[in-house]
């Protein structure tokens, strides 16, 4: 069931969070929810880059100030340049991944990744994972992990 509706304000068409049409007004209120021409753009991004091993391509896709785990997380991320080391240190271990579905909602881009852990003892981990990719003003501002497909789903379509 679509919930869509129109920007009181501004003549936004609004879905869920997702702006499905542009008002083309000078100042629209609705500027930081992001596209779905936008959303489908990042997740053929996010898909390249990571098939690609570039780390500088998926660079370009995150907000200065991103966040990654937990603020009690002892590797959390904080910034672009704490998201890219981590990514640097898990392909330099050995760490390899694929992006092998992507959907598009409200709060941004989930991607299903399957990884490859180097290590026998590492293997033993979960083969897939999910990725959230928050995204606001065009770039990720949050990338929250989940374990499950159904936790997963249900924060895609929340959009706050």
């Amino acid at each position: 069931m679509r919930v869509s509706t129109t920007c009181a304000d501004c003549g936004c068409l609004v879905d869920r969070g997702v702006r499905m049409v542009r008002c083309g007004t000078e100042g629209c209120c609705c500027e930081e929810l992001p596209t779905k021409e936008l959303l489908d753009e990042l997740a053929r991004h996010i898909t390249a880059a990571f098939a690609a091993r570039d780390v500088g391509s998926f660079a370009e896709l995150l907000a200065p100030d991103v966040r990654w785990g937990d603020d009690d997380a002892p590797n959390r991320c904080r910034s672009r340049a704490d998201v890219i080391a981590t990514f640097q240190r898990l392909l330099a271990d050995g760490v390899g991944g694929e992006v092998t579905s992507t959907r598009t909602g409200a709060a941004g881009v989930l991607c299903r990744l399957r990884v490859h852990w180097p290590e026998p003892d590492l293997r033993e981990r979960r083969g897939h994972l999910f990725h959230l990719y928050r995204v606001r003003s065009e770039q990720i501002v949050e990338i929250v992990p989940y374990g499950e497909r159904t936790e997963a789903e249900a924060a895609l379509a929340k959009w706050s």
